[in-house]
C-alpha cells in the first residue's frame, strides 16, 4: 500500500460519516480513526448510538432479515433450523419419519438434518396435517430453507 493510497483513505474517511476505517491489501492493513480536534475548546459532540455506523449496519441488516409481516393463517411453514442434508426418515429404506397427509402432533420428529456427522430432529413447532413436503430426502438444506408446510387440523 503506497503513501498515495493511504493519503486518498484519510481524504476518504475525513469527508464520510464514518469514524473508523480498516483496509488489508496485500497482507498489509492499516486502521485510521477520527479523533476530536485538539484545541477547539469545546469537545465534539458524539455520536448517538443509532447513529454509530454499527448501529447503521445493524439496522440494515435487520431490516434485510426480517420477514415480512403474515396475516395469522390455518398453515405453517416448519423451516430448517441449521445448514446440513435433509432426511426423511432416520436410515436409508427405513419409512419416513411422515407422510403428506399424515396428522403430527407438537414436538413429533418429522425429519432429521445431518450437519457434521450429527443428526439433528426436525420437530413439528405445533400439530397438524402434512400438506407438503418441499425438500427432496438427501437434499442440502440452509437456515430458513422451507422444509414442511402444515395446515392446522
Amino acid at each position: 500500500m503506497d503513501l498515495s493510497t493511504i493519503e486518498r483513505l484519510m481524504q476518504m474517511l475525513e469527508n464520510s460519516t464514518l469514524n473508523e476505517l480498516e483496509v488489508s491489501e496485500n497482507g498489509m492493513r492499516i486502521r485510521l480513526a477520527k479523533t476530536a480536534g485538539r484545541g477547539a475548546g469545546a469537545p465534539a459532540a458524539s455520536p448517538t448510538r443509532r447513529d454509530t455506523p454499527e448501529a447503521m449496519a445493524a439496522a440494515e441488516i435487520a431490516a434485510l432479515m426480517a420477514l415480512p409481516d403474515v396475516d395469522e393463517t390455518d398453515e405453517a411453514v416448519i423451516v430448517a433450523g441449521l445448514s446440513g442434508t435433509f432426511y426423511r426418515a432416520p436410515a436409508p429404506g427405513a419409512e419416513p419419519y411422515a407422510k403428506e397427509g399424515d396428522l403430527i402432533e407438537e414436538g413429533q420428529t418429522v425429519a432429521l438434518v445431518e450437519a457434521m456427522k450429527m443428526l439433528n430432529p426436525v420437530e413439528a413447532p405445533r400439530g397438524g396435517r402434512i400438506v407438503s413436503i418441499m425438500v427432496a430426502d438427501g437434499e442440502p438444506v440452509t437456515p430458513g430453507t422451507p422444509l414442511i408446510l402444515l395446515a392446522s387440523d
